[in-house]
Protein backbone atom coordinates (compact mmCIF):
# COMPACT_ATOMS: atom_id res chain seq x y z
CA UNK A 1 0.00 0.00 0.00
CA UNK A 2 0.95 3.46 -0.50
CA UNK A 3 1.44 5.84 2.25
CA UNK A 4 -0.85 8.72 2.04
CA UNK A 5 -0.09 12.92 2.55
CA UNK A 6 -1.08 14.49 5.63
CA UNK A 7 -3.68 17.50 4.72
CA UNK A 8 -6.52 17.42 7.34
CA UNK A 9 -9.10 20.14 7.05
CA UNK A 10 -11.76 20.90 9.45
CA UNK A 11 -15.61 21.58 8.00
CA UNK A 12 -17.87 22.90 9.61
CA UNK A 13 -22.10 20.99 8.95
CA UNK A 14 -24.48 22.30 10.87
CA UNK A 15 -22.38 23.74 13.55
CA UNK A 16 -20.26 20.14 13.81
CA UNK A 17 -16.79 19.91 12.46
CA UNK A 18 -16.11 16.81 10.39
CA UNK A 19 -12.57 15.84 9.66
CA UNK A 20 -12.28 14.61 5.89
CA UNK A 21 -9.88 11.78 4.59
CA UNK A 22 -8.15 12.25 1.25
CA UNK A 23 -6.60 9.38 -0.21
CA UNK A 24 -3.69 9.96 -2.06
CA UNK A 25 -2.49 7.56 -4.88
CA UNK A 26 1.47 8.47 -4.38
CA UNK A 27 4.09 5.98 -4.06
CA UNK A 28 4.84 3.89 -1.29
CA UNK A 29 8.34 4.74 0.05
CA UNK A 30 8.43 0.71 0.42
CA UNK A 31 7.93 -0.09 -2.84
CA UNK A 32 10.48 0.12 -5.95
CA UNK A 33 8.49 -0.99 -8.28
CA UNK A 34 6.24 0.88 -10.61
CA UNK A 35 3.18 2.50 -9.55
CA UNK A 36 0.00 2.86 -7.65
CA UNK A 37 -2.60 4.49 -5.64
CA UNK A 38 -3.33 4.57 -2.02
CA UNK A 39 -6.95 3.19 -2.25
CA UNK A 40 -7.47 3.72 1.66
CA UNK A 41 -9.92 6.68 2.67
CA UNK A 42 -8.69 7.22 6.12
CA UNK A 43 -11.77 9.31 6.98
CA UNK A 44 -13.37 10.18 10.04
CA UNK A 45 -14.74 12.59 12.38
CA UNK A 46 -14.75 14.24 15.90
CA UNK A 47 -15.59 10.12 16.45
CA UNK A 48 -13.20 8.65 14.91
CA UNK A 49 -9.09 8.93 15.33
CA UNK A 50 -7.71 8.80 11.72
CA UNK A 51 -4.63 6.19 11.98
CA UNK A 52 -3.04 6.84 8.47
CA UNK A 53 -3.55 10.56 7.13
CA UNK A 54 -6.48 12.60 6.30
CA UNK A 55 -7.20 15.62 3.84
CA UNK A 56 -10.10 16.95 2.45
CA UNK A 57 -12.06 18.49 -0.35
CA UNK A 58 -13.19 22.14 0.10
CA UNK A 59 -16.82 23.12 1.40
CA UNK A 60 -19.43 22.62 -0.55
CA UNK A 61 -23.48 22.62 -1.07
CA UNK A 62 -25.34 19.26 -1.41
CA UNK A 63 -25.46 17.44 -4.56
CA UNK A 64 -29.02 18.82 -4.96
CA UNK A 65 -27.60 22.31 -5.88
CA UNK A 66 -25.22 20.46 -8.08
CA UNK A 67 -26.53 17.99 -10.43
CA UNK A 68 -25.86 18.41 -13.98
CA UNK A 69 -29.21 17.05 -15.89
CA UNK A 70 -26.05 15.13 -18.34
CA UNK A 71 -27.39 12.53 -20.34
CA UNK A 72 -29.29 9.56 -18.99
CA UNK A 73 -28.77 6.02 -20.22
CA UNK A 74 -28.73 3.59 -17.50
CA UNK A 75 -32.81 3.20 -18.40
CA UNK A 76 -31.36 2.82 -21.77
CA UNK A 77 -30.07 -0.62 -21.39
CA UNK A 78 -32.51 -2.22 -19.00
CA UNK A 79 -31.08 -5.83 -16.54
CA UNK A 80 -32.79 -8.84 -17.41
CA UNK A 81 -33.29 -11.69 -14.78
CA UNK A 82 -30.67 -14.08 -15.47
CA UNK A 83 -27.20 -14.76 -16.75
CA UNK A 84 -24.46 -12.07 -17.33
CA UNK A 85 -21.85 -13.24 -20.42
CA UNK A 86 -19.55 -11.99 -22.38
CA UNK A 87 -18.78 -12.63 -25.95
CA UNK A 88 -16.43 -11.05 -28.32
CA UNK A 89 -15.54 -8.73 -26.08
CA UNK A 90 -18.85 -7.74 -25.40
CA UNK A 91 -20.77 -7.68 -21.98
CA UNK A 92 -24.22 -8.81 -22.55
CA UNK A 93 -27.50 -9.78 -20.62
CA UNK A 94 -29.85 -12.80 -20.28
CA UNK A 95 -31.81 -11.31 -23.38
CA UNK A 96 -29.05 -11.33 -25.40
CA UNK A 97 -28.79 -7.66 -25.51
CA UNK A 98 -25.03 -5.83 -25.18
CA UNK A 99 -24.56 -3.90 -22.43
CA UNK A 100 -22.26 -0.96 -22.50
CA UNK A 101 -20.33 -0.70 -19.27
CA UNK A 102 -20.30 3.29 -18.93
CA UNK A 103 -19.01 3.45 -15.15
CA UNK A 104 -17.66 5.18 -12.06
CA UNK A 105 -16.17 4.12 -9.04
CA UNK A 106 -17.67 5.35 -5.66
CA UNK A 107 -15.71 4.64 -2.54
CA UNK A 108 -16.24 4.67 0.96
CA UNK A 109 -17.33 0.93 1.59
CA UNK A 110 -13.80 0.28 2.02
CA UNK A 111 -12.52 3.33 4.17
CA UNK A 112 -12.56 3.87 7.77
CA UNK A 113 -15.95 5.81 7.02
CA UNK A 114 -17.29 2.03 5.79
CA UNK A 115 -19.90 4.44 3.80
CA UNK A 116 -20.65 6.17 0.75
CA UNK A 117 -18.03 8.80 0.78
CA UNK A 118 -19.49 12.38 1.53
CA UNK A 119 -22.78 12.28 3.48
CA UNK A 120 -21.55 15.11 5.65
CA UNK A 121 -22.95 17.07 2.40
CA UNK A 122 -24.53 14.60 0.21
CA UNK A 123 -27.60 12.86 0.28
CA UNK A 124 -26.76 9.17 -0.46
CA UNK A 125 -29.67 8.82 -2.80
CA UNK A 126 -29.10 12.08 -4.63
CA UNK A 127 -25.83 10.31 -5.23
CA UNK A 128 -26.78 7.65 -7.23
CA UNK A 129 -29.28 9.90 -8.86
CA UNK A 130 -26.84 12.11 -9.59
CA UNK A 131 -24.61 9.28 -11.02
CA UNK A 132 -27.41 8.45 -13.22
CA UNK A 133 -28.35 11.59 -14.41
CA UNK A 134 -24.59 12.48 -15.75
CA UNK A 135 -25.03 9.18 -18.21
CA UNK A 136 -22.87 6.80 -16.10
CA UNK A 137 -24.88 2.91 -16.12
CA UNK A 138 -22.72 1.30 -13.63
CA UNK A 139 -20.88 1.83 -10.38
CA UNK A 140 -18.08 0.39 -8.99
CA UNK A 141 -18.53 -0.03 -4.93
CA UNK A 142 -14.94 -0.65 -3.13
CA UNK A 143 -15.62 -2.86 0.28
CA UNK A 144 -13.84 -4.82 3.00
CA UNK A 145 -14.45 -7.40 4.89
CA UNK A 146 -15.25 -4.81 8.01
CA UNK A 147 -17.97 -3.47 5.67
CA UNK A 148 -19.70 -7.09 6.93
CA UNK A 149 -18.49 -7.75 10.13
CA UNK A 150 -18.26 -4.19 11.98
CA UNK A 151 -21.25 -3.64 13.64
CA UNK A 152 -20.42 0.37 15.04
CA UNK A 153 -23.72 2.60 13.45
CA UNK A 154 -21.98 4.35 10.51
CA UNK A 155 -23.28 7.55 11.99
CA UNK A 156 -20.63 6.53 14.73
CA UNK A 157 -17.57 6.01 12.41
CA UNK A 158 -18.22 9.34 10.96
CA UNK A 159 -20.37 12.66 10.35
CA UNK A 160 -23.12 11.86 8.55
CA UNK A 161 -25.84 14.81 7.84
CA UNK A 162 -29.22 13.43 8.93
CA UNK A 163 -31.13 15.42 7.26
CA UNK A 164 -30.07 14.52 3.93
CA UNK A 165 -29.62 11.21 5.42
CA UNK A 166 -32.15 10.17 8.12
CA UNK A 167 -32.92 6.45 7.07
CA UNK A 168 -28.88 5.60 7.48
CA UNK A 169 -28.82 6.88 10.84
CA UNK A 170 -28.70 3.83 13.59
CA UNK A 171 -27.33 1.94 10.62
CA UNK A 172 -24.73 -0.88 10.20
CA UNK A 173 -22.09 -0.65 7.71
CA UNK A 174 -23.69 -4.28 6.14
CA UNK A 175 -27.39 -2.70 6.52
CA UNK A 176 -26.12 0.54 4.64
CA UNK A 177 -24.80 -1.65 1.93
CA UNK A 178 -27.81 -3.27 1.75
CA UNK A 179 -30.02 0.04 1.42
CA UNK A 180 -27.40 1.23 -1.23
CA UNK A 181 -27.43 -1.92 -3.27
CA UNK A 182 -31.48 -1.58 -3.16
CA UNK A 183 -31.67 1.72 -4.58
CA UNK A 184 -28.71 2.04 -7.20
CA UNK A 185 -30.88 -1.27 -8.45
CA UNK A 186 -34.13 0.36 -8.20
CA UNK A 187 -32.45 3.57 -10.30
CA UNK A 188 -31.51 1.02 -12.92
CA UNK A 189 -27.95 1.53 -12.13
CA UNK A 190 -25.48 -1.45 -12.54
CA UNK A 191 -23.42 -2.17 -9.69
CA UNK A 192 -20.08 -4.27 -9.73
CA UNK A 193 -18.75 -5.06 -6.09
CA UNK A 194 -14.91 -4.93 -5.88
CA UNK A 195 -13.28 -7.00 -2.93
CA UNK A 196 -10.86 -3.97 -2.15
CA UNK A 197 -8.41 -4.82 0.41
CA UNK A 198 -8.25 -7.13 3.32
CA UNK A 199 -8.95 -4.27 5.71
CA UNK A 200 -10.28 -0.69 6.07
CA UNK A 201 -6.96 0.77 7.01
CA UNK A 202 -4.77 0.38 3.89
CA UNK A 203 -4.40 -1.47 0.61
CA UNK A 204 -2.68 -5.22 1.36
CA UNK A 205 -0.79 -6.69 -1.28
CA UNK A 206 -2.56 -9.85 -0.84
CA UNK A 207 -6.15 -11.21 -0.75
CA UNK A 208 -4.91 -12.98 2.94
CA UNK A 209 -2.75 -11.95 5.62
CA UNK A 210 -0.43 -14.44 7.09
CA UNK A 211 2.15 -12.54 8.92
CA UNK A 212 1.11 -11.51 12.73
CA UNK A 213 3.12 -8.15 12.61
CA UNK A 214 -0.16 -7.21 10.14
CA UNK A 215 -2.42 -8.73 12.13
CA UNK A 216 -3.45 -5.81 13.63
CA UNK A 217 -5.30 -4.60 9.96
CA UNK A 218 -7.98 -7.46 10.27
CA UNK A 219 -11.50 -6.41 11.73
CA UNK A 220 -10.73 -9.44 14.07
CA UNK A 221 -7.36 -8.49 14.91
CA UNK A 222 -6.33 -12.30 13.28
CA UNK A 223 -5.06 -13.93 10.49
CA UNK A 224 -7.08 -13.50 7.13
CA UNK A 225 -7.49 -16.61 5.53
CA UNK A 226 -7.67 -17.42 1.24
CA UNK A 227 -10.79 -19.31 3.04
CA UNK A 228 -11.88 -16.42 4.42
CA UNK A 229 -11.69 -14.23 1.56
CA UNK A 230 -13.52 -16.69 -0.65
CA UNK A 231 -16.02 -16.57 2.21
CA UNK A 232 -16.93 -13.18 2.12
CA UNK A 233 -17.17 -13.16 -2.09
CA UNK A 234 -19.97 -16.01 -1.90
CA UNK A 235 -20.90 -14.21 0.92
CA UNK A 236 -21.98 -11.10 -0.84
CA UNK A 237 -22.31 -12.96 -4.40
CA UNK A 238 -25.49 -14.48 -2.31
CA UNK A 239 -26.78 -11.54 -0.72
CA UNK A 240 -27.39 -9.22 -3.06
CA UNK A 241 -28.13 -12.39 -5.90
CA UNK A 242 -31.61 -11.15 -6.18
CA UNK A 243 -31.09 -7.77 -7.30
CA UNK A 244 -30.79 -7.89 -11.26
CA UNK A 245 -28.60 -5.10 -12.05
CA UNK A 246 -26.09 -6.21 -9.54
CA UNK A 247 -23.82 -8.02 -12.59
CA UNK A 248 -20.41 -8.91 -11.64
CA UNK A 249 -17.62 -9.02 -8.76
CA UNK A 250 -14.24 -7.36 -9.08
CA UNK A 251 -12.48 -10.30 -7.02
CA UNK A 252 -9.37 -8.19 -5.83
CA UNK A 253 -8.26 -4.81 -5.70
CA UNK A 254 -4.87 -4.28 -7.47
CA UNK A 255 -2.48 -7.14 -6.18
CA UNK A 256 1.24 -6.43 -5.68
CA UNK A 257 4.32 -6.78 -3.82
CA UNK A 258 4.95 -10.86 -3.61
CA UNK A 259 2.51 -11.75 -6.08
CA UNK A 260 3.13 -13.11 -8.98
CA UNK A 261 0.67 -14.09 -11.72
CA UNK A 262 1.99 -17.78 -11.61
CA UNK A 263 5.68 -19.86 -11.72
CA UNK A 264 8.78 -18.12 -13.43
CA UNK A 265 10.31 -16.31 -11.08
CA UNK A 266 13.12 -17.80 -9.83
CA UNK A 267 12.93 -15.11 -6.63
CA UNK A 268 9.54 -15.52 -5.85
CA UNK A 269 8.12 -19.36 -5.47
CA UNK A 270 5.66 -19.41 -3.12
CA UNK A 271 2.67 -20.57 -4.49
CA UNK A 272 0.51 -19.00 -2.16
CA UNK A 273 1.47 -15.86 -3.91
CA UNK A 274 0.22 -17.02 -7.17
CA UNK A 275 -2.75 -14.71 -8.40
CA UNK A 276 -3.64 -16.89 -11.58
CA UNK A 277 -4.48 -19.90 -8.78
CA UNK A 278 -6.25 -17.83 -6.41
CA UNK A 279 -8.49 -15.74 -9.19
CA UNK A 280 -9.41 -19.16 -10.31
CA UNK A 281 -10.57 -20.70 -7.36
CA UNK A 282 -12.32 -17.16 -6.51
CA UNK A 283 -14.47 -17.67 -9.51
CA UNK A 284 -15.25 -20.96 -9.42
CA UNK A 285 -16.23 -19.44 -5.65
CA UNK A 286 -18.17 -16.71 -6.80
CA UNK A 287 -19.99 -19.04 -9.80
CA UNK A 288 -20.96 -21.64 -7.64
CA UNK A 289 -22.46 -19.02 -5.39
CA UNK A 290 -23.85 -17.15 -7.97
CA UNK A 291 -23.90 -18.15 -11.54
CA UNK A 292 -25.28 -14.93 -13.06
CA UNK A 293 -22.19 -12.76 -12.11
CA UNK A 294 -19.14 -11.99 -14.44
CA UNK A 295 -15.86 -12.08 -12.54
CA UNK A 296 -13.56 -9.46 -12.98
CA UNK A 297 -9.68 -10.28 -12.40
CA UNK A 298 -7.43 -7.21 -12.38
CA UNK A 299 -3.33 -7.81 -13.18
CA UNK A 300 -0.24 -7.86 -11.79
CA UNK A 301 2.71 -5.46 -10.99
CA UNK A 302 4.81 -7.91 -13.09
CA UNK A 303 5.63 -11.82 -13.01
CA UNK A 304 9.50 -11.70 -13.62
CA UNK A 305 9.78 -14.46 -15.48
CA UNK A 306 11.91 -14.26 -18.55
CA UNK A 307 8.75 -14.56 -20.99
CA UNK A 308 7.00 -11.43 -20.47
CA UNK A 309 8.51 -7.89 -20.77
CA UNK A 310 8.92 -6.54 -17.37
CA UNK A 311 10.37 -3.33 -18.06
CA UNK A 312 7.19 -2.06 -19.32
CA UNK A 313 6.40 0.99 -17.27
CA UNK A 314 3.21 -0.10 -15.39
CA UNK A 315 0.55 0.58 -12.55
CA UNK A 316 -0.48 -1.97 -9.91
CA UNK A 317 -2.95 -4.57 -11.74
CA UNK A 318 -2.29 -3.56 -15.25
CA UNK A 319 -0.06 -6.23 -16.63
CA UNK A 320 -1.75 -9.27 -18.56
CA UNK A 321 1.17 -10.47 -20.30
CA UNK A 322 1.05 -14.04 -18.64
CA UNK A 323 -2.40 -14.24 -19.90
CA UNK A 324 -1.12 -15.18 -23.73
CA UNK A 325 0.72 -18.13 -22.01
CA UNK A 326 -0.55 -19.37 -18.70
CA UNK A 327 -4.16 -18.03 -19.22
CA UNK A 328 -6.67 -18.18 -16.31
CA UNK A 329 -8.86 -21.27 -15.88
CA UNK A 330 -12.16 -19.02 -15.77
CA UNK A 331 -14.78 -19.53 -18.42
CA UNK A 332 -14.35 -17.64 -20.82
CA UNK A 333 -18.54 -16.54 -21.40
CA UNK A 334 -18.28 -15.01 -17.91
CA UNK A 335 -14.49 -13.41 -17.67
CA UNK A 336 -13.12 -10.18 -17.76
CA UNK A 337 -9.80 -8.28 -17.80
CA UNK A 338 -10.10 -5.09 -14.95
CA UNK A 339 -6.65 -3.52 -15.74
CA UNK A 340 -5.68 0.00 -13.99
CA UNK A 341 -3.84 2.28 -15.75
CA UNK A 342 -2.78 6.24 -14.69
CA UNK A 343 -1.40 9.22 -15.71
CA UNK A 344 1.28 11.43 -14.48
CA UNK A 345 -0.90 12.92 -11.28
CA UNK A 346 -0.66 9.24 -9.97
CA UNK A 347 3.15 8.00 -10.53
CA UNK A 348 5.76 9.44 -12.97
CA UNK A 349 6.51 6.39 -15.08
CA UNK A 350 9.78 7.05 -17.28
CA UNK A 351 7.27 6.57 -20.60
CA UNK A 352 5.95 9.57 -19.71
CA UNK A 353 8.94 11.73 -20.27
CA UNK A 354 10.01 9.73 -23.71
CA UNK A 355 10.17 12.23 -26.59
CA UNK A 356 7.28 10.53 -28.43
CA UNK A 357 4.84 11.07 -25.62
CA UNK A 358 2.31 10.49 -26.15
CA UNK A 359 2.64 8.70 -29.27
CA UNK A 360 4.40 5.92 -27.27
CA UNK A 361 1.77 4.59 -24.87
CA UNK A 362 -0.22 3.06 -27.11
CA UNK A 363 2.40 -0.04 -27.83
CA UNK A 364 3.01 -0.29 -23.64
CA UNK A 365 -0.82 -0.42 -23.26
CA UNK A 366 -0.93 -3.14 -26.09
CA UNK A 367 1.18 -5.23 -24.48
CA UNK A 368 -0.28 -4.64 -20.74
CA UNK A 369 -3.71 -5.70 -22.08
CA UNK A 370 -5.09 -4.26 -25.14
CA UNK A 371 -3.84 -7.43 -27.18
CA UNK A 372 -6.54 -10.05 -25.29
CA UNK A 373 -9.33 -7.67 -26.94
CA UNK A 374 -11.86 -8.49 -27.99
CA UNK A 375 -10.99 -12.50 -27.72
CA UNK A 376 -11.50 -11.77 -24.33
CA UNK A 377 -13.46 -9.20 -22.45
CA UNK A 378 -11.17 -5.88 -21.21
CA UNK A 379 -13.08 -3.24 -19.15
CA UNK A 380 -10.78 -0.59 -17.67
CA UNK A 381 -10.85 -0.76 -13.51
CA UNK A 382 -9.61 1.99 -12.47
CA UNK A 383 -8.26 5.11 -14.92
CA UNK A 384 -8.32 9.26 -14.13
CA UNK A 385 -6.83 11.91 -12.48
CA UNK A 386 -7.20 15.88 -11.81
CA UNK A 387 -7.01 16.59 -15.53
CA UNK A 388 -5.15 19.71 -15.24
CA UNK A 389 -5.13 20.61 -12.18
CA UNK A 390 -2.80 18.36 -10.04
CA UNK A 391 0.80 17.50 -10.00
CA UNK A 392 1.26 16.37 -13.38
CA UNK A 393 -0.27 19.65 -14.84
CA UNK A 394 -0.98 19.55 -18.69
CA UNK A 395 1.03 16.49 -18.84
CA UNK A 396 -1.85 14.15 -16.84
CA UNK A 397 -4.53 16.24 -19.99
CA UNK A 398 -2.52 15.07 -22.43
CA UNK A 399 -2.02 11.13 -21.30
CA UNK A 400 -6.04 10.67 -20.26
CA UNK A 401 -6.75 12.30 -23.90
CA UNK A 402 -4.59 9.94 -25.25
CA UNK A 403 -5.49 7.09 -23.36
CA UNK A 404 -9.66 8.04 -24.60
CA UNK A 405 -8.30 8.09 -27.83
CA UNK A 406 -6.35 4.61 -27.89
CA UNK A 407 -9.95 3.05 -26.66
CA UNK A 408 -11.68 4.44 -28.86
CA UNK A 409 -9.66 3.20 -31.74
CA UNK A 410 -9.43 -0.24 -29.84
CA UNK A 411 -13.38 0.16 -29.87
CA UNK A 412 -12.96 -0.67 -26.19
CA UNK A 413 -15.20 1.70 -24.77
CA UNK A 414 -15.88 -0.29 -21.43
CA UNK A 415 -14.35 1.60 -17.96
CA UNK A 416 -15.02 2.47 -14.80
CA UNK A 417 -13.29 6.20 -14.08
CA UNK A 418 -11.95 6.93 -10.86
CA UNK A 419 -13.82 8.01 -8.97
CA UNK A 420 -17.37 9.98 -8.60
CA UNK A 421 -16.33 12.30 -5.38
CA UNK A 422 -14.00 14.94 -5.40
CA UNK A 423 -11.41 13.17 -1.79
CA UNK A 424 -9.44 11.10 -3.72
CA UNK A 425 -5.45 12.83 -3.21
CA UNK A 426 -4.72 12.75 -6.49
CA UNK A 427 -7.20 12.20 -8.66
CA UNK A 428 -9.88 14.27 -7.92
CA UNK A 429 -13.60 13.28 -8.92
CA UNK A 430 -16.40 14.05 -11.16
CA UNK A 431 -17.93 16.21 -8.67
CA UNK A 432 -14.76 19.05 -7.62
CA UNK A 433 -14.53 20.22 -4.15
CA UNK A 434 -17.62 22.30 -4.30
CA UNK A 435 -19.21 19.62 -5.16
CA UNK A 436 -19.72 21.28 -8.74
CA UNK A 437 -19.50 18.59 -11.74
CA UNK A 438 -16.74 18.96 -13.72
CA UNK A 439 -17.93 19.35 -17.00
CA UNK A 440 -14.43 18.70 -18.93
CA UNK A 441 -13.90 15.28 -17.70
CA UNK A 442 -17.76 14.47 -18.48
CA UNK A 443 -16.67 15.74 -21.92
CA UNK A 444 -13.73 13.60 -22.18
CA UNK A 445 -16.13 10.63 -20.89
CA UNK A 446 -18.63 10.80 -23.13
CA UNK A 447 -16.53 10.89 -25.81
CA UNK A 448 -15.37 7.63 -24.88
CA UNK A 449 -18.71 6.62 -24.73
CA UNK A 450 -19.24 8.02 -27.93
CA UNK A 451 -22.47 10.18 -27.11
Amino acid sequence: MNTIDENVMGRAQQALASMLATPSKCLSSWRAQSANRARTILGGVLLCLLTACGGGGSSGDGASTNASSGISNAQDFPAAAGSYTTQGGKIYNANGQEIPIRGVSHFGFNAQVLQPQYLWAMGWKEQIAQIKSLGFNAVRVPFVPDTLYNNTPIDQLSYIDANRNPDLIGKTPLQALDMWMAEADRQGLFVMLDFHSVSKQRQYQAWFVSDPADFYLIYNNQAYTKENWLRDLTFVAKRYAHLNHFFAIDIFNEPNGKVRWSTGDPNMTDPAYFWKAAAESAAQAVLAANPNLLIFVQGINGNYDGRENSNVPMNWAEDFQPQAYQPLNIPSNKLVLTPHTYGPDVFPKSSFNDPNFPANLAGNWDILFGQFHPSTAVVIGEWGGKYGSGTGGQADVTWQNAFVDYLISKNMRNSFYWCYSPNSGDTGGILDDNLNVRQDKMALIRKLWGI
